[in-house]
């Protein structure tokens, strides 16, 4: 008993200088929980389950919440900053006093100031979106007129809005355009003005030949007679994916005569792009050259090109690709070739081609027997199959 007496005194100032401790660690732990710029913080769950006997030293956490959380509220244009017209002190503006003192309908109505004044990109950038709000749908025309350099900023997307019926304007903004990359606006520009009933004249078809040919399609057949051969030099396939064959009959034959002292697989790259606007003989006068034709292409070809086309002459057009006919077998043009082929030629080719004419028939054309007889078609024009057994007993009761 004396023993345990004796260390009780040192077990109390022990258990005392814990229990201080344990007081401390928890005021440190609080202090960093409420200085802690992100939210309640990671620490107060364990400090809350590690505190409960001493629930009468424990203190509110402070919640601080994260900035990226925090609403600001849309500026107020300062006071005596108000914009009624378009003039040099703008250009001193900050981007946000432009956001909130300048509006849409001054920006249109002075437009020929905006352009007077060197803005910043950034500043411009501002402009468009306040306009972009203001036309919702579009810009309308009495402002398209007057845009000049502010051209510059639009894209693509926000031409097709437009209705564009004047020619001036058409040539005021292929001038701000020339020299910059705008081929995909001015592509967009054409095709607005052709959709409106438009008629470009000689001289902004020559205008257009300085930019990339991107607009070829959108123009009339008259209108792709009068353009310069040099567009056909740096057209590209994808700017051809939309032609019409009237229209790709007019730039193959401006190909020919643009590319005519080339030969071989030279002259060959550069007029394939065009093919879908070749005749029959002008396939013919490939095949002797050794070119390989890839199966894109071959599918370009119209239909009523190909069908005449024998099996040799398709052969060395295709070269080595010869085998990608198998994978087209069931797809237009080149299914419509086999129906017209015998089936003991195709087999020739190895590939495993199916549909050709059977062999023991013959592909009989209605048209020459109607064309004598001058009496309507009955059962349509094209090939008809006939088993030539039956026509050898007609021709000998006959």
């Amino acid at each position: 008993m004396a023993l345990w007496s004796a260390q009780r005194p040192l077990g109390s100032c022990k258990t005392l200088s814990l229990l201080f401790l344990l007081l401390s660690f928890e005021w440190v732990l609080l202090s960093r929980a409420q200085t802690a710029d992100t939210g309640q913080g990671v620490m107060m769950p364990w400090l809350q389950r590690t505190s409960q006997d001493l629930s009468w030293q424990r203190s509110e956490p402070t919640i601080i919440f994260p900035r990226a959380l925090q609403v600001t509220e849309k500026k107020a244009c300062p006071s005596g900053k108000e914009t009624h017209v378009v003039d040099e002190n703008l250009a001193f503006y900050e981007e946000w006093e432009l956001e909130a003192c300048v509006d849409g309908a001054l920006l249109a109505e002075q437009m020929d100031r905006v352009n007077a004044i060197p803005f910043t990109y950034q500043q411009l950038d501002i402009f468009k979106h306040k306009l972009d709000e203001f036309y919702p749908q579009g810009y309308p025309e009495s402002l398209i007129q007057h845009l000049n350099y502010f051209f510059l900023e639009v894209t693509p997307h926000d031409i097709h809005k437009w209705n564009v019926t004047s020619l001036e304007t058409v040539k005021s903004l292929l001038k701000v355009s020339k020299g910059r990359k705008m081929d995909a606006q001015v592509a967009a520009l054409i095709a607005r003005y052709l959709v409106g009933g438009g008629q470009l004249d000689k001289a902004t078809l020559d205008t257009l030949a300085s930019f990339h040919p991107t607009y070829l399609c959108f123009l009339s057949p008259e209108q792709l007679s009068s353009v310069q051969q040099d567009a056909v030099w740096t057209a590209m396939p994808q700017d051809l994916v939309s032609c019409h064959p009237l229209q790709m009959d007019i730039l193959y034959s401006k190909a020919r005569i643009a590319f005519q002292n080339m030969s071989g697989s030279e002259y060959f790259a550069r007029i394939k792009p065009f093919l879908a606007g070749a005749s029959t003989e002008d396939l013919r006068a490939l095949v002797p050259q050794n070119i390989s034709m890839d199966i894109a292409t071959f599918k370009t070809l119209r239909k009523e090109v190909l069908l005449p086309l024998t099996i040799a002459e398709v052969r060395k057009l295709l070269g080595p690709n010869l085998a990608e006919l198998k994978v087209e077998e069931g797809n237009s043009p080149v299914r419509d070739w086999i129906f017209r082929q015998r089936q003991i030629d195709l087999d020739s080719l190895g590939l495993g081609l199916h549909g050709g004419i059977p062999n023991g028939y013959l592909v009989l054309d209605l048209n020459f027997r109607e064309a004598l007889s001058g009496s309507p078609h009955l059962l349509g024009p094209g090939p008809v199959l006939t088993v030539i057994p039956t026509l050898l007993l007609a021709l000998i009761l006959n």
